[in-house]
């Protein structure tokens, strides 16, 4: 088996078995740099060493005969974590759609102090947290699988902070006003601090799902600082519905099963 083959396969088997770098190479007696430059594909290792590594992954060893199979790896999603994607990706459609609602209301009574807000309104943002959870439990989840802390402690941050700014307007029983917009703007600047670890560890996916995980992130970074920053908000508004959008279609491409696509949309 050649490179970049080879290293596909002993990441993809490496993380099946929840198994880190560092744990591989204490068993094979390597260092990580080498292990790391074999998943990238940038080196071919000796036979020696390709034999240890597939040794202690249970990988199949290859054979001259062609009439066998070729040696492959466990998918990253059992077909349990692929039912969960999809629900995950079916709660953020309705995040998507519940939120969108919500924000045009935001909008409004921030904008006149003489509009009234809507007696359902803590329900609808209730609905929208729970959603959310739901939606962003999908992403630690792939965390998990991929061994990606990064992502995983951007969800559950994401999650915290939400969980914070919505609790707030539901234990004070209203909405923010025109009356308080200075507390509007940093419940939006605190939503903007939010997305940045969770965008990082959607960056740093690259390496195992491709560069549209790069750009998905990238976006969502962006959404953040704007935010951050209260600079063209409204442009924040259309990056933030695009970085959505992009998310629950990444779940909805994991529940699939298509998790190794490098290749971009």
């Amino acid at each position: 088996m050649k490179q970049p083959e080879l290293g596909k396969v002993i990441q993809q088997q490496r993380l099946s078995k929840g198994m880190t770098q560092e744990e591989l190479v204490e068993r094979c007696n390597i260092n990580v740099r080498t292990i790391q430059r074999i998943e990238a594909g940038e080196v071919t290792p000796r036979a020696f060493t390709v034999k240890t590594i597939m040794e202690v992954l249970d990988i199949q060893l290859p054979t001259d005969d062609p009439e066998k199979p070729r040696p492959t790896a466990k998918p990253t999603f059992s077909t349990i974590d692929q039912r969960q994607l999809w629900w995950a990706g079916i709660a953020g459609v309705i995040y998507f759609l519940v939120s969108s609602y919500e924000v045009f209301w935001n909008i409004v009574l921030m904008a006149d102090a003489g509009v009234e807000q809507p007696e359902y309104f803590t329900l609808l943002k209730t609905v929208v947290l729970i959603s959310y959870a739901a939606f962003a439990y999908g992403f630690y989840l792939v965390g998990q699988r991929t061994g990606n802390k990064v992502l995983q402690f951007g969800v559950v941050f994401l999650i915290l902070v939400n969980a914070g700014i919505i609790g707030t307007d539901i234990y004070s029983g209203k909405v923010v006003g025109a009356e308080d917009v200075w507390f509007g703007v940093f419940e939006v600047m605190a939503f903007g601090v939010s997305l940045i670890p969770f965008s990082i560890g959607l960056i740093l996916s690259k390496k195992t799902f491709g560069q549209h995980y790069q750009v998905i992130g990238g976006v969502g970074l962006l959404t953040g600082l704007i935010f951050i920053t209260w600079v063209f908000k409204v442009i924040g508004l259309l990056t933030w519905a695009v970085f959505d959008i992009a998310c629950i279609y990444l779940l909805f491409k994991h529940s699939q099963g298509k998790e190794t696509v490098r290749d971009g949309f």
